[in-house]
Protein backbone atom coordinates (compact mmCIF):
# COMPACT_ATOMS: atom_id res chain seq x y z
CA UNK A 1 0.00 0.00 0.00
CA UNK A 2 1.39 3.39 -0.97
CA UNK A 3 2.07 6.29 1.38
CA UNK A 4 -0.76 8.24 -0.26
CA UNK A 5 -3.25 5.44 0.39
CA UNK A 6 -2.17 5.12 4.04
CA UNK A 7 -2.74 8.85 4.59
CA UNK A 8 -6.16 8.57 2.98
CA UNK A 9 -7.00 5.76 5.38
CA UNK A 10 -6.02 7.82 8.42
CA UNK A 11 -8.31 10.62 7.21
CA UNK A 12 -11.26 8.24 7.04
CA UNK A 13 -11.35 7.99 3.27
CA UNK A 14 -12.60 4.77 1.76
CA UNK A 15 -11.56 4.22 -1.80
CA UNK A 16 -13.50 1.77 -3.95
CA UNK A 17 -12.56 -1.86 -3.52
CA UNK A 18 -10.07 -1.85 -6.36
CA UNK A 19 -8.15 1.36 -5.57
CA UNK A 20 -5.11 -0.51 -4.31
CA UNK A 21 -5.17 -2.55 -7.50
CA UNK A 22 -5.22 0.69 -9.50
CA UNK A 23 -1.98 1.77 -7.84
CA UNK A 24 -0.20 -1.43 -8.85
CA UNK A 25 1.87 -1.34 -12.00
CA UNK A 26 -0.10 -2.31 -15.07
CA UNK A 27 1.39 -5.11 -17.18
CA UNK A 28 2.81 -3.46 -20.30
CA UNK A 29 1.85 -6.48 -22.37
CA UNK A 30 -1.86 -6.18 -21.47
CA UNK A 31 -3.75 -5.52 -24.68
CA UNK A 32 -7.13 -5.14 -22.98
CA UNK A 33 -9.09 -2.08 -24.20
CA UNK A 34 -9.59 -1.19 -20.56
CA UNK A 35 -5.90 -0.42 -20.17
CA UNK A 36 -5.29 1.09 -23.59
CA UNK A 37 -5.63 4.90 -23.81
CA UNK A 38 -7.31 6.48 -26.84
CA UNK A 39 -5.06 6.00 -29.88
CA UNK A 40 -5.52 9.60 -31.12
CA UNK A 41 -3.92 10.95 -27.97
CA UNK A 42 -0.98 8.57 -28.27
CA UNK A 43 -0.18 9.68 -31.82
CA UNK A 44 -0.45 13.39 -31.10
CA UNK A 45 2.61 15.60 -30.66
CA UNK A 46 2.75 17.52 -27.41
CA UNK A 47 0.91 20.82 -28.04
CA UNK A 48 2.47 22.39 -24.94
CA UNK A 49 5.83 22.33 -26.72
CA UNK A 50 4.54 25.42 -28.57
CA UNK A 51 5.03 28.60 -26.57
CA UNK A 52 1.73 30.08 -27.76
CA UNK A 53 -0.30 27.05 -26.63
CA UNK A 54 1.57 26.98 -23.31
CA UNK A 55 0.81 30.67 -22.80
CA UNK A 56 -2.88 30.22 -23.63
CA UNK A 57 -3.31 27.28 -21.24
CA UNK A 58 -1.46 29.13 -18.48
CA UNK A 59 -3.77 32.15 -18.88
CA UNK A 60 -6.87 29.96 -18.76
CA UNK A 61 -5.66 28.05 -15.69
CA UNK A 62 -4.75 31.19 -13.76
CA UNK A 63 -7.92 33.09 -14.69
CA UNK A 64 -10.33 30.34 -13.61
CA UNK A 65 -8.37 29.31 -10.49
CA UNK A 66 -8.42 32.92 -9.22
CA UNK A 67 -12.23 33.22 -9.33
CA UNK A 68 -13.94 33.17 -5.91
CA UNK A 69 -16.15 30.12 -5.34
CA UNK A 70 -19.32 30.35 -3.23
CA UNK A 71 -22.02 27.89 -2.17
CA UNK A 72 -25.59 29.15 -2.40
CA UNK A 73 -28.88 28.00 -0.92
CA UNK A 74 -31.95 29.74 -2.21
CA UNK A 75 -29.74 32.42 -3.75
CA UNK A 76 -27.98 33.25 -0.45
CA UNK A 77 -24.38 32.45 0.33
CA UNK A 78 -23.72 29.79 2.99
CA UNK A 79 -20.65 28.04 4.40
CA UNK A 80 -18.97 25.77 1.89
CA UNK A 81 -19.05 22.00 2.18
CA UNK A 82 -15.68 20.38 2.81
CA UNK A 83 -15.63 18.75 -0.63
CA UNK A 84 -15.96 22.20 -2.23
CA UNK A 85 -13.42 24.05 -0.08
CA UNK A 86 -10.83 21.28 -0.62
CA UNK A 87 -11.85 18.78 -3.32
CA UNK A 88 -8.57 16.82 -3.11
CA UNK A 89 -6.99 16.43 0.33
CA UNK A 90 -3.57 16.06 -1.28
CA UNK A 91 -3.53 19.41 -3.10
CA UNK A 92 -5.00 22.91 -2.91
CA UNK A 93 -8.31 23.76 -4.56
CA UNK A 94 -6.46 26.14 -6.83
CA UNK A 95 -4.23 23.33 -8.12
CA UNK A 96 -7.24 21.02 -8.47
CA UNK A 97 -9.06 23.59 -10.63
CA UNK A 98 -5.93 24.28 -12.69
CA UNK A 99 -5.57 20.59 -13.54
CA UNK A 100 -9.24 20.43 -14.50
CA UNK A 101 -8.98 23.47 -16.78
CA UNK A 102 -5.83 22.10 -18.44
CA UNK A 103 -7.62 18.79 -19.08
CA UNK A 104 -10.55 20.58 -20.72
CA UNK A 105 -8.29 22.82 -22.81
CA UNK A 106 -5.89 20.14 -24.03
CA UNK A 107 -8.19 17.13 -24.22
CA UNK A 108 -11.76 18.45 -24.16
CA UNK A 109 -12.53 16.17 -21.19
CA UNK A 110 -11.85 16.12 -17.45
CA UNK A 111 -12.46 13.12 -15.19
CA UNK A 112 -12.92 13.28 -11.41
CA UNK A 113 -12.67 9.95 -9.59
CA UNK A 114 -14.77 9.95 -6.43
CA UNK A 115 -13.76 8.58 -3.04
CA UNK A 116 -16.51 7.98 -0.49
CA UNK A 117 -16.61 7.93 3.29
CA UNK A 118 -18.31 5.48 5.64
CA UNK A 119 -21.66 7.25 5.20
CA UNK A 120 -21.45 7.11 1.41
CA UNK A 121 -20.76 10.83 0.94
CA UNK A 122 -18.05 11.92 -1.48
CA UNK A 123 -15.06 13.00 0.60
CA UNK A 124 -12.33 13.29 -2.04
CA UNK A 125 -11.90 13.87 -5.77
CA UNK A 126 -8.93 12.97 -7.94
CA UNK A 127 -8.28 14.51 -11.37
CA UNK A 128 -7.32 11.67 -13.70
CA UNK A 129 -5.12 12.05 -16.81
CA UNK A 130 -7.82 12.32 -19.49
CA UNK A 131 -5.70 10.61 -22.16
CA UNK A 132 -5.66 7.44 -20.04
CA UNK A 133 -9.42 7.26 -19.55
CA UNK A 134 -11.59 5.40 -22.05
CA UNK A 135 -15.28 6.22 -22.26
CA UNK A 136 -17.35 3.18 -23.21
CA UNK A 137 -21.11 2.83 -23.65
CA UNK A 138 -23.60 0.02 -23.81
CA UNK A 139 -25.52 -0.74 -26.96
CA UNK A 140 -28.89 0.92 -27.16
CA UNK A 141 -30.29 4.37 -27.75
CA UNK A 142 -27.35 6.54 -28.91
CA UNK A 143 -29.16 9.61 -27.60
CA UNK A 144 -29.33 8.15 -24.06
CA UNK A 145 -26.36 5.78 -23.71
CA UNK A 146 -25.23 4.26 -20.45
CA UNK A 147 -21.57 5.18 -20.09
CA UNK A 148 -18.92 3.45 -18.10
CA UNK A 149 -15.26 4.32 -17.83
CA UNK A 150 -12.00 2.42 -17.98
CA UNK A 151 -8.81 3.59 -16.28
CA UNK A 152 -5.65 1.59 -15.69
CA UNK A 153 -7.39 -1.73 -16.33
CA UNK A 154 -10.47 -1.15 -14.16
CA UNK A 155 -14.04 -0.15 -14.93
CA UNK A 156 -16.02 2.61 -13.23
CA UNK A 157 -19.60 3.78 -13.57
CA UNK A 158 -21.05 7.28 -13.38
CA UNK A 159 -21.47 6.70 -9.64
CA UNK A 160 -17.68 6.52 -9.37
CA UNK A 161 -16.71 9.15 -11.94
CA UNK A 162 -17.68 12.70 -12.86
CA UNK A 163 -17.13 13.41 -16.55
CA UNK A 164 -16.74 17.07 -17.56
CA UNK A 165 -16.87 18.02 -21.24
CA UNK A 166 -15.68 21.22 -22.91
CA UNK A 167 -17.97 20.89 -25.95
CA UNK A 168 -20.67 18.21 -25.93
CA UNK A 169 -21.78 16.66 -29.21
CA UNK A 170 -24.85 14.37 -29.34
CA UNK A 171 -23.90 10.75 -29.94
CA UNK A 172 -20.23 11.19 -29.00
CA UNK A 173 -19.18 9.79 -25.60
CA UNK A 174 -16.21 12.16 -25.27
CA UNK A 175 -16.17 15.93 -25.42
CA UNK A 176 -14.27 17.99 -27.95
CA UNK A 177 -11.64 20.57 -27.06
CA UNK A 178 -9.70 23.25 -28.93
CA UNK A 179 -6.76 20.93 -29.67
CA UNK A 180 -8.94 18.19 -31.16
CA UNK A 181 -10.99 20.67 -33.18
CA UNK A 182 -7.97 22.34 -34.83
CA UNK A 183 -5.41 19.60 -35.05
CA UNK A 184 -4.36 20.46 -38.61
CA UNK A 185 -3.81 24.14 -37.83
CA UNK A 186 -1.63 23.29 -34.85
CA UNK A 187 0.32 20.76 -36.86
CA UNK A 188 1.00 23.43 -39.49
CA UNK A 189 2.26 25.82 -36.79
CA UNK A 190 4.53 23.10 -35.41
CA UNK A 191 5.94 22.35 -38.86
CA UNK A 192 6.66 26.04 -39.47
CA UNK A 193 8.51 26.20 -36.15
CA UNK A 194 10.49 23.05 -37.00
CA UNK A 195 11.37 24.41 -40.45
CA UNK A 196 12.84 27.53 -38.85
CA UNK A 197 14.90 25.42 -36.45
CA UNK A 198 16.22 23.23 -39.28
CA UNK A 199 17.33 26.30 -41.24
CA UNK A 200 19.84 27.12 -38.50
CA UNK A 201 20.71 23.55 -37.45
CA UNK A 202 21.39 22.16 -40.90
CA UNK A 203 24.29 23.72 -42.77
CA UNK A 204 23.42 22.25 -46.15
CA UNK A 205 21.76 25.35 -47.61
CA UNK A 206 23.98 27.49 -49.90
CA UNK A 207 25.25 30.87 -48.72
CA UNK A 208 25.52 32.24 -52.24
CA UNK A 209 25.42 31.50 -55.98
CA UNK A 210 28.43 31.87 -58.31
CA UNK A 211 27.34 32.24 -61.94
CA UNK A 212 29.08 32.78 -65.26
CA UNK A 213 27.98 34.17 -68.64
CA UNK A 214 30.23 31.60 -70.28
CA UNK A 215 29.61 27.86 -70.50
CA UNK A 216 31.26 25.69 -67.85
CA UNK A 217 32.25 22.46 -69.56
CA UNK A 218 33.05 20.18 -66.62
CA UNK A 219 32.70 19.65 -62.88
CA UNK A 220 36.44 20.11 -62.51
CA UNK A 221 36.20 23.61 -63.97
CA UNK A 222 33.29 24.47 -61.66
CA UNK A 223 35.24 23.20 -58.64
CA UNK A 224 38.24 25.29 -59.69
CA UNK A 225 36.17 28.50 -59.79
CA UNK A 226 34.62 27.64 -56.43
CA UNK A 227 37.97 27.00 -54.75
CA UNK A 228 39.46 30.22 -56.14
CA UNK A 229 36.47 32.18 -54.88
CA UNK A 230 36.71 30.66 -51.37
CA UNK A 231 40.50 31.04 -51.21
CA UNK A 232 40.36 34.56 -49.77
CA UNK A 233 37.21 34.65 -47.59
CA UNK A 234 37.86 38.07 -46.00
CA UNK A 235 39.75 40.05 -48.62
CA UNK A 236 38.86 41.45 -52.01
CA UNK A 237 37.51 38.78 -54.33
CA UNK A 238 38.58 38.83 -57.97
CA UNK A 239 36.21 36.97 -60.24
CA UNK A 240 36.87 37.50 -63.95
CA UNK A 241 35.91 35.05 -66.71
CA UNK A 242 32.37 36.45 -66.71
CA UNK A 243 31.74 35.31 -63.15
CA UNK A 244 29.30 37.05 -60.80
CA UNK A 245 28.33 36.27 -57.21
CA UNK A 246 24.92 36.63 -55.52
CA UNK A 247 24.81 36.27 -51.76
CA UNK A 248 21.81 34.42 -50.25
CA UNK A 249 21.12 36.31 -47.05
CA UNK A 250 17.83 36.39 -45.17
CA UNK A 251 16.91 39.59 -43.41
CA UNK A 252 16.25 39.29 -39.64
CA UNK A 253 12.46 39.24 -40.06
CA UNK A 254 12.64 36.42 -42.60
CA UNK A 255 15.16 34.48 -40.51
CA UNK A 256 12.78 34.46 -37.54
CA UNK A 257 9.65 33.78 -39.61
CA UNK A 258 8.07 36.77 -37.88
CA UNK A 259 5.01 37.03 -40.09
CA UNK A 260 4.35 33.31 -39.78
CA UNK A 261 4.79 33.44 -36.01
CA UNK A 262 2.40 36.36 -35.70
CA UNK A 263 -0.19 34.61 -37.85
CA UNK A 264 0.11 31.38 -35.86
CA UNK A 265 -0.19 33.25 -32.57
CA UNK A 266 -3.34 34.97 -33.81
CA UNK A 267 -4.80 31.63 -34.90
CA UNK A 268 -4.02 29.96 -31.57
CA UNK A 269 -5.36 32.95 -29.61
CA UNK A 270 -8.61 32.67 -31.59
CA UNK A 271 -8.67 28.91 -31.06
CA UNK A 272 -8.45 29.24 -27.26
CA UNK A 273 -10.49 32.45 -27.10
CA UNK A 274 -7.71 34.41 -25.38
CA UNK A 275 -7.38 38.17 -26.07
CA UNK A 276 -4.45 39.11 -28.28
CA UNK A 277 -3.16 41.52 -25.65
CA UNK A 278 -2.76 38.67 -23.14
CA UNK A 279 -0.93 36.58 -25.72
CA UNK A 280 1.50 39.51 -26.12
CA UNK A 281 0.85 39.52 -29.84
CA UNK A 282 1.09 42.70 -31.87
CA UNK A 283 -2.08 43.43 -33.85
CA UNK A 284 -1.54 45.76 -36.78
CA UNK A 285 -3.79 48.82 -36.82
CA UNK A 286 -5.19 48.21 -33.33
CA UNK A 287 -5.34 50.78 -30.57
CA UNK A 288 -6.37 49.63 -27.09
CA UNK A 289 -8.18 52.09 -24.83
CA UNK A 290 -9.70 51.69 -21.38
CA UNK A 291 -13.12 51.25 -22.98
CA UNK A 292 -12.31 48.50 -25.47
CA UNK A 293 -9.95 46.80 -23.00
CA UNK A 294 -12.85 46.51 -20.54
CA UNK A 295 -15.11 45.15 -23.29
CA UNK A 296 -12.39 42.68 -24.29
CA UNK A 297 -12.16 41.38 -20.72
CA UNK A 298 -15.95 41.06 -20.44
CA UNK A 299 -16.05 39.08 -23.69
CA UNK A 300 -13.17 36.91 -22.44
CA UNK A 301 -15.17 36.17 -19.29
CA UNK A 302 -18.51 35.54 -20.98
CA UNK A 303 -17.46 33.49 -23.98
CA UNK A 304 -14.15 31.84 -23.02
CA UNK A 305 -13.84 31.39 -19.27
CA UNK A 306 -17.53 30.53 -18.92
CA UNK A 307 -16.98 27.50 -21.17
CA UNK A 308 -14.51 26.15 -18.59
CA UNK A 309 -16.32 27.33 -15.47
CA UNK A 310 -19.80 25.99 -16.28
CA UNK A 311 -18.82 22.27 -16.37
CA UNK A 312 -16.93 22.73 -13.07
CA UNK A 313 -19.92 24.50 -11.46
CA UNK A 314 -22.29 21.76 -12.59
CA UNK A 315 -19.97 18.98 -11.37
CA UNK A 316 -19.47 20.64 -7.97
CA UNK A 317 -23.22 21.22 -7.65
CA UNK A 318 -23.80 17.46 -7.94
CA UNK A 319 -21.77 16.97 -4.76
CA UNK A 320 -23.84 19.25 -2.48
CA UNK A 321 -27.46 18.92 -1.29
CA UNK A 322 -30.11 19.25 -3.95
CA UNK A 323 -31.24 22.75 -2.96
CA UNK A 324 -27.63 24.02 -3.02
CA UNK A 325 -25.55 25.19 -5.94
CA UNK A 326 -21.94 26.24 -6.54
CA UNK A 327 -21.23 29.54 -8.22
CA UNK A 328 -18.00 31.14 -9.46
CA UNK A 329 -18.03 34.91 -8.98
CA UNK A 330 -16.97 37.01 -11.93
CA UNK A 331 -16.52 40.43 -10.32
CA UNK A 332 -12.72 40.23 -10.42
CA UNK A 333 -12.70 39.47 -14.15
CA UNK A 334 -15.35 42.00 -15.20
CA UNK A 335 -14.17 44.79 -12.94
CA UNK A 336 -13.76 48.18 -14.61
CA UNK A 337 -11.19 50.84 -13.80
CA UNK A 338 -11.08 52.27 -10.27
CA UNK A 339 -12.78 55.59 -11.05
CA UNK A 340 -15.74 53.96 -12.81
CA UNK A 341 -16.12 51.33 -10.08
CA UNK A 342 -16.29 53.95 -7.32
CA UNK A 343 -18.84 55.95 -9.27
CA UNK A 344 -20.98 52.81 -9.51
CA UNK A 345 -20.69 52.28 -5.75
CA UNK A 346 -21.76 55.87 -5.14
CA UNK A 347 -24.78 55.47 -7.40
CA UNK A 348 -25.77 52.12 -5.83
CA UNK A 349 -25.56 53.59 -2.31
CA UNK A 350 -27.52 56.66 -3.37
CA UNK A 351 -30.50 54.65 -4.69
CA UNK A 352 -30.46 52.21 -1.78
CA UNK A 353 -29.18 49.22 -3.78
CA UNK A 354 -26.11 48.83 -1.53
CA UNK A 355 -25.07 49.98 1.89
CA UNK A 356 -21.73 51.65 2.54
CA UNK A 357 -20.36 48.53 4.22
CA UNK A 358 -21.58 46.31 1.38
CA UNK A 359 -19.70 48.50 -1.07
CA UNK A 360 -16.60 48.40 1.13
CA UNK A 361 -16.82 44.60 1.36
CA UNK A 362 -17.04 44.36 -2.43
CA UNK A 363 -13.93 46.55 -2.68
CA UNK A 364 -12.10 44.37 -0.13
CA UNK A 365 -12.22 46.97 2.68
CA UNK A 366 -13.24 46.35 6.32
CA UNK A 367 -16.66 47.60 7.50
CA UNK A 368 -17.10 50.91 9.31
CA UNK A 369 -18.47 51.23 12.82
CA UNK A 370 -21.73 53.02 13.54
CA UNK A 371 -19.82 56.09 14.71
CA UNK A 372 -17.75 56.18 11.52
CA UNK A 373 -20.86 55.74 9.39
CA UNK A 374 -22.57 58.63 11.21
CA UNK A 375 -19.68 60.93 10.30
CA UNK A 376 -19.95 60.30 6.57
CA UNK A 377 -23.74 59.99 6.32
CA UNK A 378 -25.30 63.32 5.33
CA UNK A 379 -27.78 64.59 7.95
CA UNK A 380 -31.24 65.72 6.83
CA UNK A 381 -31.56 69.51 6.71
CA UNK A 382 -34.55 71.21 8.38
CA UNK A 383 -37.13 72.43 5.94
CA UNK A 384 -37.17 76.20 5.62
CA UNK A 385 -40.55 77.91 6.02
CA UNK A 386 -41.87 79.82 3.02
CA UNK A 387 -42.69 83.56 3.04
CA UNK A 388 -46.38 82.71 2.86
CA UNK A 389 -46.24 80.71 6.07
CA UNK A 390 -44.34 83.52 7.72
Amino acid sequence: MSFKTRIAGTLGLLQRADVEKDEAKTDASDESPLSTPPTRERAMRDPLSMSTVFRAVQILETSVADLPVVQLRGGFEIDQAAIISKPDVFKSRREFIKETVASLALNGNAFWLKSTGVDGDVVNLTVLPPALVSVLSTDGDPANPIHYYAYMGHEYTSDDMLHLKFVSIPGLPRGRGPIEASREELRGAQEARDAKAKWFEQGDHPTGILTSDQPIDSDEEADLYKKRFEKNPEGVKVLGKGLSYEQLMLNPADMQYLETQQFDTTQIARLFGVPQSLMMNKVEGSSLTYRNTEEEWISFSDFTLAAYVQPIEDAFSELVPRNNEIDFRWDNMRRSDTKTRYEIYQLAIGIGLMTVNEARADAGRPPLSDEELAKITPQPQPKESSDAEA
